[in-house]
């Protein structure tokens, strides 16, 4: 057994090892040791391998499920090794090698890898996540991303350059990602599998092999580096289901042209699908999600994390939000009805990748049936927007395979088929009849019970049934000598403590019937479900299509409860380079004051071709922060085509969106704070145009006073004159509003805040203007800094401003405190020198050409001092 279980660990490689052992899985050495610390479960011993004791826990066959959802949600990945033949097979395989009968080991194969992308089972699945599988390469300087959701069939292509393969996969947020094994470009996280599997003649054959075309032309346009990753996906596809596929649908292509930008920096900062601690309580998809399927969760997820750049159809879905927020008796019992609705793609998954169960055929049977439903409800209504009548004719067309299942199921399938019981009566007559046969038997056997009980005078006697016995006869011990003589026509089977069993010549032949039409009946069933399986199978695309129909109604009908719950308005979208938000609110913020009794103060934002750069100064926690995210968060939603937190909004399309908001460190690659800051400030003066817009919140603030306001100013400036996009950009650098005067485009605005007899009152408004200071010390007094500390920054904080208000410089009065004046000594040496030079200059005396050369001479000195 352990050569058995070694060849397959070797197989398995860095996979957990679940070894089919009767009625649990085991695992060994160490795989014992790490599944017995994640799952908490008691860590044995078994036998001797190699003089040592061999590690060893197991779960449960029936409850393996829960186990592994434990295990895949700890990161681990895991192979299941089933029994493939029974021991009667192995003594007939080993008695034809010539082995002995009495030692033959009932062979066991993998038959399944079990990964956090290759999941398809409801338990070991988030009702209201997708599961992205995606495969990306490199071919010939281009990067090919392959990804699919293999739980409902949904897969897509896309193409990138290589500094945008991180946004590509930061938008599909993927639970596993494979990689061509020593490819410099690979993800750290990715799996690597073999470069030969990443072949794009491979990937176009499996593609037209899997879909039966003989081009892939009627799907789209795909280049060599999308082919090669979809045949890397493919064959680690192959490899996890050990040959047999999963349900794919025709790939989609994505080129990004339709779509809004965003990089990971953005996508963390927005915090739009998971909060910044984790999870996705406190997201943006959190405070607008009131979606009621757990398909309709996943597509509004989808449109949140790929915003489109599409006028027409960001219009599209709009309209038909719209219409369901205008009509609410009609969403109300639109909603009533798909709350009922069973997840129809995910059964789908499961019976086309040959993991279905007689309960997934029932919902695919109820989906469809309640589809055919909703889709006649919403044909009866007048003003039908375009999207409406689109989806319409998806939701029907089932007829002929709806009633094949009504006839077919009972109304409530089970989940194991391996019983039967799932066949409606009625379906097959010579089914029927065996049931009919196999309960006479049971009839006969009960009748036969009560017979045994009169002829013994054994009141307590009963016919019971095990798996190892089938049904046999049992009487108390003090009644076990009575039945025993030859003649009583009882044959003694076992003795257990306190009972005794026997069987009969008239219970044998009645447990004979019962077995027979049993296991016929079962035969039958199976052969019944193998059937419809196929029949679902041959549908799978327009099954999968109405799926999709279901959830992007579903997805509209909870936008317009979004809505309504929070008198949200419909954003008008524009092709002009426009913001103009009236009484925007943050969705996040708004609904957690809400929570807790408070109100959110809104604010509007209007930027222009006249002012399209907002400096805003003000205190910490004032609002900045806050204003900022919620003007980006109501850009998105608008062009995820949702309702926004306003009361009006104009929306010109934006392409790219960039945010660089909060403090945070990457030590994983060596990246302070600060050195975090600048990679993202870099990346967005590099990629930002005048459709884009872009949040940034205290730039240079990880760095020295000096170095610190020279970028902000700096940056300022190539966003208003370079980049020329839409930006808000908060800053504590009173010295940044001078740049009003040579920025045309440069509007100044403040956060509103007041001291009221020493304390701090922050208003969370936005008004025009500078900022008349940044009130930190009332912020740290407000925050606990102690009194001590706080009158000691004071006492600072005047001597600056006194130097200040004498000479007007920024460093004015640092000379008299001790951290400052060996600096300010040194430079006023050399300020100074330059000035004496300039006062010792005969100007009258000098030719042309020693006028020039004593310019050169002051300029670099000038240079030195300034350095």
């Amino acid at each position: 057994m352990m050569r058995q279980y070694q060849a397959l660990k070797a197989e398995a490689q860095d996979c957990l090892l679940f070894y089919r052992m009767g009625d649990f899985f085991e695992l060994f050495f160490e795989d014992a040791r790490i599944a017995a610390s994640v799952l908490d479960i008691a860590l044995t011993t078994r036998g001797e391998h190699g003089g040592e004791p061999v590690p060893m826990c197991g779960v449960p066959v029936h409850a393996a499920e829960s186990y592994l959802a434990r295990l895949i949600r700890a990161g681990c990945r895991v192979a299941i090794a089933e029994q493939v033949e029974t021991p009667d097979e192995a003594k007939v395989r080993a008695k034809a090698e010539g082995s002995p009968v009495s030692k033959a080991l009932v062979k066991r194969d993998i038959v399944r890898f079990v990964t956090a992308g290759t999941l398809t089972e409801d338990a070991l699945l988030e009702p209201r996540r997708a599961n992205m599988l995606a495969a990306v390469c490199e071919v010939r300087g281009t990067i090919g991303i392959a990804a699919c959701d293999i739980s409902t069939g949904r897969m897509e292509l896309e193409s990138a350059e290589p500094g945008q393969m991180a946004a590509a996969l930061a938008r599909l947020g993927a639970s596993e990602l494979v990689a061509p094994e020593d490819w410099d470009l690979a993800p750290p996280d990715a799996i690597g599998r073999p470069r030969q599997s990443f072949s794009s003649e491979e990937g176009e054959r499996q593609l037209k092999a899997i879909h039966g075309v003989a081009t892939l032309d009627g799907f789209g346009q795909f280049d060599r580096a999308m082919l090669a990753a979809a045949g890397g996906l493919i064959a680690y596809l192959e490899h996890a289901g050990r040959g047999t596929m999963p349900l794919l649908l025709p790939p989609v292509a994505r080129d990004g042209s339709g779509l809004m930008a965003m990089d990971e920096a953005t996508r963390t900062s927005l915090e739009i699908l998971t909060a910044q601690g984790g999870g996705r309580a406190g997201s943006l998809l959190d405070a607008v999600d009131r979606c009621v399927t757990g398909p309709g969760a996943r597509m509004l997820a989808q449109d949140l994390a790929a915003p489109l750049f599409d006028a027409g159809r960001i219009r599209e879905r709009l309209s038909l939000v719209r219409r369901f927020q205008g009509d609410p008796l009609l969403r109300a019992d639109l909603r009533e009805i798909m709350r009922k609705l069973p997840d129809i793609g995910r059964a789908l998954g499961r019976i086309v990748a040959g993991r279905g169960s007689p309960r997934d055929c029932g919902q695919v049977r109820d989906g469809l049936g309640e589809a055919r439903r909703i889709g006649e409800m919403l044909e009866r209504q007048e003003d039908r927007p375009a999207m409406l009548d689109a989806l319409l004719p998806r939701l029907s067309g089932h007829g002929a395979l709806v009633d094949l299942l009504e006839r077919a199921l009972v109304p409530s399938p089970p989940t194991e088929r391996q019983n039967g019981g799932f066949i409606a009566e009625g379906f097959d007559a010579a089914l029927d009849e065996l049931r009919m046969v196999s309960g006479n038997a049971r009839r006969a056997i009960a009748a036969l019970e009560s017979r045994y009980r009169d002829d013994t005078g054994i009141a307590s006697l009963k016919i019971k049934h095990n798996g190892v016995l089938g049904y046999f006869i049992e009487v108390p011990s003090r009644h076990g000598d009575a039945l025993m003589a030859p003649e009583s026509g009882f044959t003694h089977r076992q003795t257990m403590k306190g009972a005794v069993r026997f069987n009969s010549l008239q219970l044998h032949e009645e447990a004979s019937r019962i077995g027979e039409a049993g296991g016929r009946a079962i035969h039958a069933e199976d052969t019944h479900f193998e059937m419809l399986v196929g029949e679902i199978s041959a549908r799978r695309e327009a099954i999968a299509a109405t799926a999709d129909a279901l959830a992007r109604i579903d997805v509209a009908a909870g936008q317009a409860e979004r809505a309504v719950e929070g008198d949200w308005c419909l954003p008008d979208i524009v092709d002009e380079a426009c913001l103009e938000i009236e009484a925007g609110r943050h969705p996040v913020v708004e609904a957690a004051l809400t929570r807790a009794g408070e109100r959110f103060v809104a604010n509007d934002c209007t930027l222009g071709p006249q002012d399209r750069l907002w400096l805003i100064g003000g205190p910490n926690m004032g609002g900045k922060s806050t204003f900022l995210r919620q003007n980006a968060l109501i850009v998105l939603l608008a062009q995820a085509g949702c309702f926004v937190p306003a009361k009006r909004a104009r929306i010109g399309l934006v392409d790219r969106l960039f945010s660089r908001v909060g403090a945070s460190d990457n030590l994983a690659r060596g990246r302070s704070t600060f050195m975090v800051e600048m990679v993202e400030t870099a990346a967005i003066l590099a990629q930002a145009g005048e459709r884009s817009f872009v949040i940034l919140d205290e730039v240079g603030r990880g760095t020295s006073t000096y170095d610190g306001l020279a970028l902000a100013w700096a940056v300022v400036e190539a966003v208003h004159e370079t980049n020329r996009c839409r930006c808000l950009f908060a800053s504590h650098y009173h010295e940044l509003s001078r740049l009003a005067d040579s920025c045309d485009a440069l509007s100044l605005h403040h956060v509103r805040a007041r001291e009221w007899k020493g304390d701090l009152v922050l208003l969370h408004e936005l008004a025009r203007g500078p900022a008349d200071r940044s009130y930190g010390l009332a912020v740290a007094r407000l925050a606990g800094v102690s009194p001590q500390v706080v009158k000691r920054a004071r006492q600072v904080l005047d001597k600056l401003e006194k130097g200040r208000a004498e000479t007007g410089g920024l460093a004015a009065g640092l000379g008299d405190l001790p951290l400052f004046s060996a600096a300010l000594q040194a430079e006023e040496a050399e300020q100074d020198a330059l000035r004496d030079a300039i006062e010792a200059l005969d100007i009258d005396a000098f030719s042309p050409r020693e006028a020039l050369d004593e310019l050169y001479r002051l300029k670099a000195l000038a240079s030195k001092t300034a350095s």
